[in-house]
């Protein structure tokens, strides 16, 4: 009986391993370099999966490892992903053969209201909701939107002018995902839901606590999502979910409850959800160009970009002002030449997106710090890539994917010099040009490219503008010092979060007023001694 048992476990285990292992044979087949796989989990590393280690370091390091390669291999658990290295094949695979890599990558077993979103629709369906949304998010749009975003950034300036007050002093030192998770939380809310919330004050909010469960990665929900690429059917089957219905139903009725209270008493306002309502309005025909619940897809993509990438993003790039004193004190100084050319009024959005400086700073934080490390394209049909002397360097099959590796390339030296260095002159009107094309990507790249970069950008300027304005960025005592090697895992945020110092600035009409009062005691003290 045991020795049954034991030759049926053997077999078992045999036929797993086997399984496991079936596709490793094909960058060897293709001859495409690679390093060789481990069963289960092929290229990917425990700390990896566990986040024990900086993914974000070993995508650099690998990108280095193949540099005499234009394509190499990793085997992600089974699946092989071709990495395409070389600018002019992705330039091939991204824009001239777009038609041959429109579609991301995806699990069709998993479904969840976000599979209607921009980034998941495929094919026909994607180019129609595509062309319906961009004229959604040209300038002028986002020039009636901007009053709601600067709104929400003079709040948060004002959250911490508060604490500094409280505190006692002229300084206050902040963990930064913290404050800006509430603040994107905000913009969020008021920008594309169409409430107001403060989560400075009320910090416990319902929309701010949820948005915080549906972005927070969990073990639970690395380990279904791994098991959903290994083993779909089979999750499918089980009736697995990877998103909680109950959170996305709060959503849903957010969204549907604006949405009929604006029809019912004719409500205009300049947010996502009126300028999604407008591209939505029926056709010739009388049909409406696309369903309520793909509206609703589209403001769940714009929650969850704008929820944890955004906030992520705006602590990198306090934290590179911080560390970076002469590029802070150049930005202050552009902020102040502003002031004086506004003469007291409010900032605006022309004023705000023509500032040089306050660009370039933002294009090289961008630069450092990806929104998404890489990108993905998924072959539909067979074609050839050629290299520039029209030799075939990768039959690319129907079925494929291929990533291209972004922070490889804005960490590449040949690409940009000195890459590990904070420097806003890269993007100057003297510099910029040296720049290659293609090997800065930080919204993706060709048509399937970031929708919504020009939203992120005002986001990101307003609030900066504001904070720096108003306060000195300084150094904290639980401040990281070598910022790559402290972020572990798939997660952008390092394992002792963004600490930075807020100290007041004193004002030019602040200083007017310390000299007048400088003045008048000096004048009272030579009267005493005359």
């Amino acid at each position: 009986m045991y020795l049954i048992v034991g030759t049926l476990v053997i077999v078992l285990l045999t036929l797993i391993y086997k399984w496991s292992v079936a596709k490793y044979h094909t960058f060897t087949e293709r001859n495409i370099p690679h390093e060789t796989p481990k069963p289960w989990i092929g290229n990917l590393s425990f700390g990896d999966i566990f986040g024990s280690v900086s993914t974000l370091q070993r995508q650099i390091d690998q990108h280095e490892q193949f540099r005499g390669s234009k394509i190499y291999g990793i085997y992600f658990l089974r699946d092989p992903i071709f990495v395409v290295r070389d600018v002019e094949m992705i330039k091939t695979v991204g824009v001239k053969e777009f038609d041959h890599f429109m579609n991301h990558m995806s699990i069709k077993e998993i479904e969840t209201p976000f599979s209607k979103s921009l980034v998941q629709l495929k094919d026909r369906e994607w180019k129609e909701m595509r062309n319906i949304l961009t004229p959604t998010f040209t300038g002028s749009k986002m020039r009636s939107m901007y009053e709601l975003i600067n709104v929400c950034s003079e709040v948060g300036v004002q959250y911490i002018e508060g604490e500094i007050k409280l505190n006692g002093g002229n300084s206050i030192e902040l963990e930064m995902k913290d404050y800006f998770t509430r603040f994107t939380n905000d913009v969020i809310a008021s920008a594309a839901f169409g409430f107001k919330v403060n989560s400075f004050e009320d910090k416990n909010n319902q929309f701010f606590k949820i948005g915080q469960i549906v972005t927070k990665i969990t073990t639970s929900a690395v380990v279904k999502s791994l098991l959903f690429m290994m083993l779909p059917k089979l999750m499918k089957a089980l009736n697995v979910s990877i998103m909680d219905d109950k959170n996305i139903n709060y959503f849903k009725s957010l969204v549907y409850d604006a949405m009929k209270y604006r029809v019912e008493n004719k409500i205009i306002r300049p947010d996502m959800i009126h300028l999604l309502m407008e591209a939505q309005r029926k056709d010739d025909d009388g049909e409406k160009k696309f369903s309520d619940d793909d509206l609703l897809a589209q403001c769940l993509l714009f929650f969850f970009a704008g929820f944890e990438t955004v906030s992520v993003y705006l602590c990198f790039l306090t934290y590179e002002l911080c560390i970076n004193p002469e590029v802070q004190a150049k930005l202050y100084e552009e902020i102040q030449s502003v002031e004086e050319q506004l003469e007291g009024k409010p900032l605006d959005y022309d004023t705000l997106v023509h500032m040089k400086y306050l660009d370039m700073v933002v294009s090289e934080a961008l630069r450092k710090w990806p929104p998404a490390p890489r990108t993905d394209r998924h072959c539909n049909a067979d074609i050839d890539l050629r290299d520039e002397n029209n030799d075939i360097v990768l039959s690319v099959k129907k079925g494929d994917t291929l990533f291209i590796p972004i922070i490889g390339l804005h960490y590449d030296p040949e690409n940009f010099p000195d890459p590990t260095e904070f420097r806003p002159e890269r993007f100057s009107d003297e510099n910029k040009h040296e720049i290659k094309p293609f090997t800065y990507l930080p919204f993706g790249v060709g048509p399937r490219n970031c929708i919504g970069n020009r939203m992120a950008l005002m986001e990101v300027k307003s609030i900066v503008y504001h904070l720096m304005l108003k306060f000195k960025l300084l150094p904290a005592q639980k401040t990281v010092k070598d910022m790559m090697s402290n972020i572990k895992g798939i997660t952008m945020v390092p394992k002792e979060k963004f600490w930075i110092k807020y100290e007041t600035r004193e004002t030019k009409l602040k200083l007017k007023l310390k000299l007048k009062q400088q003045q008048l005691s000096c004048g009272i003290y030579l009267r005493a001694m005359s």
